[in-house]
């Protein structure tokens, strides 16, 4: 017999950590209104960190391999050719979705949330449940009408993209193209699934994520989208990052205690190992720098060296816990270190992988708390000019006064 309380299932794509985290403190949320949660992934990452927080985990098979997530990475970085393909098979992507139903059969859910997940983006709309999608505010279709964003770095990949066309121009097209069918070639295998299951091709990534209720886990004032220009069924919650709970390393303090000063650093896990090894050595040559650096799932730490009196690298930390204790963090702008670096009012210098990570750290840059470097820049030379500047007490006086706001928002 059902109880009174709805059941969600939630299905994020557990590969990307900041997808994951927002997913699981919404799971974490409902169970503490008194609804039944439970997660469904499709790889076994994160499994321990849900349990702990209370929540049900399945792992689904097949399961995404290192592999197909580093493809669809570079796929959303801009770092393969347009339009490649997402790395599935036909027969991969339906044994997939169809993995999706049966675990929605059997948990019989009121309704569903969807991360950045491939093959719940057939399966859900198939059922017909009520859905919810959390995504950022720039795959919004008016963050483009608006013309807000820029035009990625990635892209900008010879002389004459990045000296000779001039910035305004690259804007208003890249702000047009996306709100055309530009995932045309890359959707091809997803289209065939989605046919197969009597559901409409998508071909835009704006349409990807719709839903019944589609969440932007940001605040205005840092998107630079006005609420008044949000289209149907698109509401800001304001940030929803995860608090971890995992252990601070004794180590976090021993650093964070030598003089000079201290720098929280992380590409998230949706980062290149090439250059975070390239930011992390810069910083850790730094004799006035204190470092703690995270290496989530793109790089084994020891690739760093030894830890040092003034260097710490990790898989994991409570990033809030750090960005608390640090001077100054240096990531790649996604939203959960950006709004964590808001939370602890921490200026930032950020290195955007993505059109949407850039537009996370120009808002922090709007705020004038925040440095963004141009991936094409990244250098020992503009690392230093950045580090000089943020030192500036502008920056840290800015980045206490949006502390304050989100923490009344």
């Amino acid at each position: 017999m059902k109880n009174n309380y709805p059941k969600w299932a939630f299905f994020s794509y557990a590969h990307n950590l900041g997808d994951f985290t927002r997913a699981l403190e919404i799971a974490k949320g409902l169970k503490e209104q008194g609804a039944e949660a439970q997660v469904f992934n499709h790889g076994d990452y994160h499994l321990d960190m849900i349990r702990e927080a209370g929540i049900e985990v399945s792992n689904l098979l097949p399961e995404i391999s290192k592999e197909q997530d580093r493809i669809i990475m570079a796929i959303n970085q801009f770092r393969t050719p347009v339009g490649t393909p997402l790395p599935f098979t036909e027969e991969e992507l339906k044994a997939m979705v169809e993995a999706d139903l049966e675990a929605i059969s059997e948990y019989n859910p009121d309704g569903v949330y969807c991360g950045l997940n491939i093959s719940s983006m057939i399966s859900v709309p198939y059922t017909n449940l009520p859905m919810v999608t959390q995504v950022p505010a720039t795959l919004c279709p008016a963050f483009y009408q608006k013309g807000l964003s820029t035009f990625p770095n990635a892209l900008e990949n010879n002389f004459f993209m990045r000296y000779i066309v001039p910035d305004f121009i690259k804007k208003r097209y890249y702000n047009s193209l996306m709100l055309k069918d530009v995932m045309k070639n890359t959707m091809v295998i997803f289209n065939k699934v989605r046919k197969h299951y009597g559901l409409d091709p998508i071909y835009n990534p704006t349409d990807f994520v719709k839903s019944d209720l589609i969440l932007l886990p940001d605040l205005p004032e840092l998107s630079g989208l006005p609420v008044k220009d949000l289209p149907e069924n698109y509401h800001y919650t304001g940030p929803v990052f995860a608090l971890m709970k995992n252990h601070l390393p004794r180590e976090v303090h021993n650093v964070f205690s030598q003089k000079g000063i201290n720098i929280f650093c992380s590409l998230g896990s949706s980062g290149t190992p090439e250059i975070l090894k390239e930011i992390a050595l810069y910083l850790k040559k730094k004799a006035y720098i204190n470092t703690v650096c995270t290496t989530t799932t793109i790089l084994d730490p020891e690739e760093l060296g030894p830890n040092t009196e003034n260097f710490f690298a990790t898989r994991f930390v409570p990033a809030h816990h750090v960005n608390m204790m640090a001077n100054f963090a240096v990531t790649h702008g996604g939203a959960g270190t950006v709004q964590n670096a808001v939370w602890c009012g921490t200026p930032l210098i950020g290195v955007g992988f993505q059109a949407g990570q850039q537009a996370n750290i120009d808002g922090l840059v709007r705020a004038g708390m925040g440095i963004r470097i141009k991936i094409h820049e990244l250098n020992e030379k503009s690392l230093n000019a950045a580090l000089k500047k943020i030192q500036e007490p502008s920056y840290k006086a800015n980045a206490k006064k949006m502390q304050n706001y989100i923490r009344l928002t």
